[in-house]
Order: structure tokens, then sequence, then C-alpha cells
């Protein structure tokens, strides 16, 4: 019953056709002349035509004017809310790159005061930022050796996140190509911002360094935020010139350092509210339509009267 009182009509101001129906009906009513059976001999026998050309008249009416109601209806458009969508033309573009390598199953992080992996940690704070971030479309590189694509950039967050946790670990760490990866996947003609995040547990040991190949995050505009993840820190004056601090630099970013859940998440917030927007958030609504509904309804009996009088007539003078 709820759910009824939710539907609403996009064009309820076409349910005024449905004040026609009974001037309609009575015009019918008038112009249409009801045969009789005349008998001058046996006046008694009188009614025998009039009553099932009364009851034919009465149903033909019926079988016109519901079919018109339906439709009357079913063109208002009744529809039910479902939720809103995200504004596609606000936010920005985002890719995740992040380490799926074999070291991510150290068990060295916590989370709710247990000991669990740094791929655990790392998907649990990546998720509340992907969640907290709906008009931005954001996509997920995930990388060993070589990157392979996780999910492009979307605005279906909830399966990027289930394709994430999908994947599975593998050996090396080429954080250049990772790099590079993510920045072919963002796209080139949106007037968005564009935003890599790289996470990692160590060095490169795979192909080019990010900085050997960060030009192209220049050219394109693209800033770059790379997060260092371990139990150990890097001392400031060896981070002051660490590869990673130096390719983020580059392109206008910023360079960190997390060795727990804590810090980890401490810096994916710090680097949500550096990217955020002041949008004027249009409300785009998700809408289930019940207009087929009562079209349909009234077709099926606008047939069915055609049907109904067909076989009057052959039966009934």
């Amino acid at each position: 019953m709820k759910d009824l009182l939710a539907i609403e009509l996009l064009y309820p101001w076409v349910l005024l056709g449905l004040l026609a129906l009974p001037a309609l009906a009575w015009f019918r009513r008038r112009s249409r002349a009801v045969p009789s059976l005349a008998i001058p001999s046996l006046a008694g026998l009188g009614h025998l035509g009039r009553i099932p050309a009364r009851q034919r008249a009465t149903t033909h009416a019926l079988w016109t004017l519901i079919p018109l109601a339906l439709l009357i209806v079913g063109l208002a458009r009744p529809r039910m809310p479902r939720g809103d969508l995200p504004d596609p033309s606000k936010g920005i573009d985002i890719m995740l790159a992040l380490d799926f390598s074999r070291s991510m199953a150290e068990t060295d992080f916590r989370l709710d005061r247990k000991r669990v992996t740094r791929r655990a940690a790392l998907e649990y704070v990546t998720e509340k930022f992907i969640v907290g971030r709906p008009n931005d479309r954001i996509g997920i590189v995930c990388f060993a050796r070589n990157p392979f694509l996780v999910s492009p950039l979307t605005l279906d967050h909830r399966w990027a996140i289930e394709s994430m946790h999908q994947t599975d670990l593998a050996t090396g760490t080429g954080i250049g190509w990772a790099v590079m990866a993510a920045g072919n996947f963002l796209r080139k003609d949106s007037d968005r911002s564009k935003v890599v995040i790289l996470v990692t547990d160590g060095d490169n040991s795979s192909g080019p360094r990010a900085s050997e190949i960060i030009g192209q995050l220049v050219r394109d505009k693209i800033k770059l935020y790379s997060v260092l993840i371990g139990p150990e820190m890097v001392v400031p004056s060896v981070a002051a010139n660490h590869d990673l601090n130096r390719a983020a630099r580059i392109t206008g970013g910023q360079f960190f350092q997390a060795n727990d859940t804590r810090a980890l998440q401490g810096i994916y917030n710090l680097i949500d509210q550096l990217e955020k927007r002041d949008l004027i958030q249009k409300r785009f609504v998700l809408w289930e339509e019940f207009f087929v509904w009562p079209v349909a309804l009234g077709s099926l009996l606008w047939l069915g009267g055609l049907i109904w009088n067909s076989l009057l007539r052959r039966t009934l003078p």
C-alpha cells in the first residue's frame, strides 16, 4: 500500500480526458437506434428483441469505454521513484592504481583490532573512498609485474568494488607501467579534472620507474597522488628523493606514507578533501514506469470487445 501511494503521474492533466467518457456514453446511447422485433399480432413478444439489444449496447459501451479509460491512465504516465542517480555532468575522473603483488598478502595491518593483510586493509579503505564519491567516474587498475584493468571509468561503483575484491595477487611490481596504464584509461576528451591515485607497498622491480614516464600525465593534465604503505616508514631525507615523491610533485600531486590502516584511511580522507568540488547538484531520479500495464490491458479489452461484437452479430439478429 505504501508503494502505491508513492506512484506519481508525469502528465496528470491527461486524466481530465476521463471526464469526457460519461458524455461519450450518453451520446452513444442517444444516437444509437435500439432495434426491436415488431409483431403486431403478438404484442406480448415485443420485448424479445429489445432486451438482447440493450444488453448488446451496454456490453459494447463497456468494451469501448473501459479500454479508453485505461489508455488515458497510461498516457498520464504513472511511475514510481526508485532512487537517485548521480549527476553525470559533475565530479572528476579518478583511476586507482593498486598494488596487487604477492607482498600485499603480508598480515602486518590491523582492522577492527584484528591482524589483516595489506590487501584487506587497502580494499577496505578504497571501498569507503569510492562509495563516498558518487559523482565521480572511478576506474581501477591493479598491478603486479604488469598492470591489468579491473574496471574502466564508471559511475557503477558497486560493480567496480566487486571486481576489485575478485582480483588475484601476482608476482612483481611494475609501478611505471601501472602509472602509464592508469593515465591511458583516463578519458582525454573529458573536461573533468583527472587524477591517478597509486598505492604500493614496495619499490619498482619491473619496467620503467614512475618518474621516467610521468611526462604523459603532465601532457594530459593528470594529477598523481602516490601512497607508499608498509610497517616501516621511509625516513624524511630518503622520502624527499623517493621516485614516487618526485613523480607526484611533477604533476602537482603529493606523496604519502602509511604504516597502518588508520594512516591509510587518513591519507584517503585527505585526498578526498583535496579533490573536492563545490557542486550545484542536479537531482536525477531513477523511475520505474507503469504506463505499459494500463495500455496493454486496455488494448486487450479493446480486442476482446471486437471479438465479442463479432460473435454477437453472428448469433443474434
